[in-house]
């Protein structure tokens, strides 16, 4: 996922990059600096699909959530940029991402906002489940 909003091609094909990888783009982390930052966070979301006669699993639901920060005090900023991810991440349809065959990602709402840190940065999620298939 951090491939994808590295690299993402927003609406109308416009290039919008949510950020780079280990600079603004966190996976599994939200670190203290930079302020301005996006941060992916994964989880097993519900339990798995199976069919008949398949014998295995068949799909995954994982979550993902996504975390934005912006400079102290600028809470515009942190939440276009969740609503820019919320869009980019819910147009994705039948794709494989990093070998992974993600059917769909859905947003489980809107933009939520978090409040600040200890910094007064200001902080906002938006929660995704994904559909995979194995």
């Amino acid at each position: 996922m951090g491939d994808y909003l590295q690299n993402a091609a927003g609406a109308f094909g416009a290039h919008t990059s949510e950020g780079t990888l280990g600079t603004t783009l966190f996976l599994g982390t939200l670190p203290e600096s930079p302020n301005a930052c996006v941060a992916v966070f994964e989880s097993a979301g519900s339990p798995s699909a199976f069919t008949m006669g398949t014998g295995g699993i068949v799909f995954d639901y994982p979550l993902i959530q996504v975390m934005c920060r912006a400079e102290r005090e600028d809470y515009p900023t942190a939440r276009d940029k969740a609503e820019n991810i919320r869009n980019t991440l819910a147009s994705i349809l039948e794709s494989t991402i990093s070998s992974v065959h993600i059917m769909r990602i859905e947003p489980m709402g809107g933009v939520n906002p978090l409040g600040v840190d200890g910094k007064y940065r200001p902080l906002v999620s938006v929660n995704f489940r994904c559909l995979v298939r194995r």
